[in-house]
């Protein structure tokens, strides 16, 4: 195996924009693939495995998007360059396998009519270029009227022939090297023709058109008896051996991952936890959920009544746990796992045996294997919660769209000039990647803005659960504590408890909301008929903005748990009451 790298992935992030909030599809994954080595990425359903092939492929749907991180190809940055160099590498060097076929095909269309499709969409492709190139110069002799007319026409047509028998002879080679008897006959055949087996060889033969030299394949083994398993984890390891092929397999099958990987990447919650060899993986695993994933599988050496599952439910992806997403389920979880998350940590040597978590790196400062001092570094490097993005000042965004319009003004002053189109499309990637970095600046400042109110604020939302908890606890304390006391005392103990229970501003009233909301509303007004004379007069003035923004925002929720916390209130005490005068024998209307 050739120890080139294919692709690489950095602290790639992948997010959904829905109505219910922001999901966190892919959140920091990094992996690479060297070329000739099958790599495989397994986890369970909704552990962002799809979301990572397609954001690697750019071929996310809306509301989908990457926010972060990088993809390299053969060196190539693929998140900032132009869609037409981009379509010139996915397809041809890189293409992807899709887990449904079915949904995939285009069941109006003969499976030959789709198969050609894949060339003439990738006519540079070096495969076919050879033979486009005598289409395009044969046009060119006509248009240009190079000699006789009808000799011309008659290259032309020859020309086509030959492209459309190129053509037609590469779909019934791709059909016969995925084992498809009669090929000749199946290219006129329609997808409800075909069995899942035969519709999901057909999908690896349009990903092969073009020779490329990495394939991902996504869930190739879904919905097929395990005999067709079998077959279509043999062909795609032949096929990789003679084309010396990178492959990326996702899967959440193990069985598939022991058959056909060199290194496995085991996901969960969007992050990849552990990373090595498929022999350190499954004999030497060292994350809790890769151990949970191996002993959830039947072992035919063992006899058992039942498989052991993992234990609580799934993360929720609107909600993502501060430190280690697998914490909640985690029966080693340290309290550094719920403040922290792990950064990955080498387990051997020579770093191809990785992990996230604090466990092992804790169990490696037991056994001093590793000094007090590296554990101190370790934990730094780890950052506090889900932090994923630098800070960031509004000074920053406005840099980045002055260079943004700079580099477009550029573009606009040059596209009419007499330069070749090399030149031009240099100028414009450029300026399709400074207005990529505003945007990114601009994703990154609203993320500043929401940590830094949400570290302002003890409590942005209203947590009912926590008033149940501590009207419970109340009721044990009168319990405890209510026999004997006078009347008066209880009243004066019943007022602090109400007190101590409300964690905000207990004077807030509607007239001080409305007088925030006010202020914030006068300021803005004054800020868009002011003109600044400088750029940073305007940032602190839209920094003085922020805060206002704030101190209503705050204003209005401190008025909603207000009011929340006297309709409960009136019930406790109530119900306080009531246990008072049972517990000194009394009724209603009796005064100690």
């Amino acid at each position: 195996m050739s120890e080139k790298v294919l692709l690489q992935v950095k602290d790639l992030h992948t997010s959904f924009n829905v109505p219910s909030g922001e999901v966190r599809s892919v959140n920091g994954v990094s992996l690479t693939v060297n070329r000739g080595e099958v790599v495989g990425i397994v986890g369970e359903s909704g552990s962002g495995k799809s979301v990572t092939a397609y954001s690697i492929m750019q071929i996310l749907e809306k509301p989908g998007r990457v926010i972060g991180g990088s993809i390299r190809f053969e060196d190539k940055e693929m998140l900032n360059i132009p869609h037409k160099q981009l379509q010139k590498i996915r397809g041809q060097r890189m293409a992807i396998v899709f887990q449904d076929s079915m949904s995939s095909l285009n069941p109006v269309w003969t499976i030959g009519n789709q198969l050609r499709e894949v060339i003439k969409v990738h006519q540079n492709a070096p495969i076919v270029q050879a033979e486009y190139q005598k289409i395009t110069t044969a046009k060119k002799k006509l248009k240009n009227k190079e000699g006789d007319l009808k000799t011309l026409k008659a290259e032309l047509k020859k020309a086509r022939r030959n492209y459309k028998e190129f053509i037609d002879n590469r779909c019934l080679e791709m059909l016969q090297l995925v084992g498809i008897n009669e090929p000749e006959k199946r290219l006129k055949q329609y997808p409800y023709e075909f069995s899942g087996g035969m519709l999901q060889r057909i999908m690896i033969a349009m990903a092969l058109m073009c020779e490329p030299d990495l394939i991902i394949a996504d869930e190739p083994t879904t919905a097929l008896d395990v005999t067709i398993q079998a077959q279509i984890l043999e062909l795609l390891l032949s096929i990789q051996q003679k084309m010396k092929m990178g492959i990326i397999i996702i899967t959440h099958d193990l069985g598939v991952v022991a058959q056909v990987c060199d290194r496995v990447n085991v996901m969960y919650a969007g992050r990849i936890v552990e990373s090595g060899s498929v022999r350190d993986i499954f004999y030497n695993p060292q994350h809790e959920y890769t151990k949970g994933l191996l002993n959830s599988i039947p072992k035919l050496n063992v006899k058992v009544d039942r498989l052991e599952p993992i234990v609580g439910n799934p993360v929720d992806v609107f909600r993502l746990p501060n430190g280690c997403s697998f914490a909640p389920r985690c029966a080693s979880c340290m309290q550094v796992c719920l403040q922290r998350y792990p950064e990955h940590f080498p387990v051997t040597e020579d770093g191809t045996h990785t992990t996230a978590c604090f466990k092992y790196v804790k169990t490696m400062l037991e056994k001093k294997k590793i000094s007090e001092g590296e554990f101190q570094t370790y934990l730094n490097s780890c950052a506090e919660g889900n932090k994923a993005f630098k800070e960031i000042s509004r000074l920053d965004v406005y840099e980045a769209l002055l260079d943004y319009q700079k580099a477009k003004k550029v573009y606009s002053e040059v596209k009419n000039q007499d330069i070749s189109k090399e030149e031009k499309e240099i100028y414009k990637y450029r300026a399709a990647e400074q207005r990529q970095n505003y945007f990114r600046a601009k994703r990154d400042l609203a993320l500043a803005k929401k940590t830094y109110r949400d570290s302002k604020s003890e409590k942005l939302s209203i947590d009912k659960n926590d008033v149940r908890k501590k009207v419970h606890h109340h009721k044990v304390e009168v319990a405890a504590f209510a026999k004997g006391m006078s009347r008066v005392d209880f009243d004066a103990y019943l007022a602090d408890l109400i007190i101590c229970t409300s964690p905000v501003n207990a004077a807030i009233t509607k007239n001080d909301v409305m007088a925030y909301k006010k202020t914030f509303h006068e300021a803005v007004k004054k800020h868009w008929k002011k003109k600044y004379k400088t750029l940073s007069e305007k940032v602190e003035a839209l920094n003085d903005i922020d805060e206002l923004r704030y101190a209503y925002d705050r204003a209005v929720l401190d008025l909603k748990w207000k009011k929340y916390i006297e309709k409960k209130l009136v019930a406790t005490r109530t119900s306080l009451t009531k246990i008072y005068l049972k517990k000194n024998g009394l009724r209603k209307g009796d005064v100690v």
